[in-house]
């Protein structure tokens, strides 16, 4: 796999502002440039991460036993596999930085593997994984942090194939943004541009049309499921273009 360390790559500068390794300059120089148009940046980020533990959490409580979690970024900071470490959990990114250092982490668990994975084209994604899980097809599906930088068409192609791959009980995560104000979304592709992306915020309802023929069970902000309202101070929230919703839904 090559490495393009002349580009930032936002699952890196991700990893960056959680107060991780995994990065290279041109990913610290992107954050703080990204940092100085969303001040808000690393507190958000902190809240997607804590909403994957919460749902890690709420799935080891309930018996999952097989996970399917795409754009995966790096299983540090308090990843899936910190909470469910007898499941049997497939990751997957598109970045070989993430790719390659997942390998390395999860080398000594046999029940966890990280592939390489292009979201846009889900079906070698989905061929490793009907080998991965066999004839278990009851999954918990991870898409957290990822779909605000999918477009519609490849957003809906990707969930509506999973469902399809997934069999009736199995349950799927997904936080995305929700633009507040008109100049929501040129706000955050000013942003989104510095770490090469495109972003997509949403509305709930949008969110849910989207996700169909997925149901879905519960959708709030992330500062709601985590019961931290006041982690941002009523000045940051009002000043974010944005604000960043959890979703639960069911097969």
């Amino acid at each position: 796999m090559e490495i393009d360390t002349t580009k930032p790559h936002i699952g890196r500068v991700y990893d960056y502002v959680l107060g991780g390794h995994h990065n290279y300059e041109v990913d610290r120089r992107a954050a703080t440039e990204i940092m100085k148009l969303v001040p808000t940046y690393p507190k958000w980020a902190k809240l997607n991460r804590w909403f994957i533990q919460l749902v890690g959490q709420q799935w080891s409580e309930a018996g999952i036993t097989s996970v399917l979690d795409v754009g995966s970024g790096l299983p540090t900071q308090g990843h899936l596999n910190d909470y469910l470490p007898e499941a049997r959990i497939l990751f997957s990114d598109i970045d070989p930085v993430s790719v390659i250092y997942g390998e390395e982490i999860l080398a000594d668990k046999p029940n966890m593997r990280y592939l390489q994975a292009d979201l846009r084209d889900p079906s070698p994604l989905l061929a490793a994984a009907a080998q991965f899980f066999g004839a278990d097809r009851r999954i918990a599906l991870g898409c957290i942090g990822i779909m605000y930088m999918m477009d519609e068409e490849s957003s809906r192609d990707l969930l509506r194939k999973m469902h399809a791959f997934c069999a009736p009980g199995s349950v799927l995560a997904l936080s995305f943004l929700v633009p507040r104000g008109a100049s929501a979304a040129h706000h955050l592709n000013s942003a989104g541009a510095l770490a090469g992306i495109k972003v997509y915020p949403r509305t709930p309802e949008e969110m849910a049309a989207l996700i169909k023929p997925w149901k879905v069970h519960a959708c709030r902000p992330l500062a709601a499921w985590l019961d931290l309202e006041d982690f941002l101070t009523q000045e940051e929230y009002e000043s974010s273009p944005f604000d960043m919703l959890g979703l639960i839904a069911h097969h």
